[in-house]
């Protein structure tokens, strides 16, 4: 897992805009949104992010990207941090704030903290999966947002307990990683490109994206 240390690296911005997703060729699904955790419809990536992955789609011939989410403001990325916080303490009534804060924030970065930019609030973060050509999800295992020690990128690789799940994951995990995202250890659905996580794990000199506005092209 990366380290929470991670906002101490340099961020040198590069001034990229957002675009609205709904100009690429993807099954677009906005999950917080449909859970009444965001105002917003709409799915924004930084420019160059949606175009790799418009590229690695079409390296994947037979497959297209399901995106659930994006680029997140703040506000968005505290009330997914609270709903997890009350669901976990109504599971675990007897945790101390620590325990809760520990556990939550292996799954959802806290949003209202100043100096910390989440990594969706950069506009370089994604969550995603692939899909058949008629919109029909491959098996991964695991729902989206799944907070369970299922979730973790490599479980199937290490557990062994169905080949086919393993696979798919492997399919996106690679056409990923080949492409220069940064691969989330604990969430199979999560990418990261330009963003201080990615720069943290991929050992880059700095980042390309700080906290992005929503002023998209």
């Amino acid at each position: 897992m990366t380290l929470v240390r991670y906002e101490t690296i340099e961020i040198k911005e590069s001034r990229e805009p957002l675009v609205n997703l709904k100009k690429f060729d993807f099954f677009l699904q906005p999950f917080y949104f449909n859970l009444g955790l965001s105002a917003d419809s709409e799915m924004y990536l930084r420019e160059s992010v949606a175009n790799k992955l418009s590229a690695i789609q079409k390296q994947l011939s037979g497959y297209k990207f399901k995106v659930w989410d994006g680029f997140r403001p703040r506000e968005v990325q505290n009330n997914i941090y609270q709903k997890y916080w009350r669901e976990l303490k109504a599971v675990h009534p007897s945790w101390s704030n620590e325990q809760l804060a520990a556990q939550v924030g292996l799954f959802v970065t806290q949003g209202d903290i100043e100096d910390r930019i989440p990594p969706h609030a950069s506009g370089g973060a994604v969550d995603l999966t692939l899909a058949d050509v008629n919109g029909a999800e491959l098996d991964m295992g695991t729902k989206f947002d799944h907070f369970g020690p299922e979730a973790a990128s490599l479980y199937y690789e290490n557990h062994g307990t169905n080949d086919k799940i393993r696979d798919n994951r492997r399919k996106l995990r690679e056409a990923m990683a080949a492409n220069d995202f940064r691969v989330d250890v604990e969430e199979w659905w999560h990418y990261d490109f330009g963003n201080q996580f990615w720069a943290i794990q991929l050992n880059k000199p700095f980042a390309i994206y700080g906290e992005a506005t929503l002023n998209p092209a």
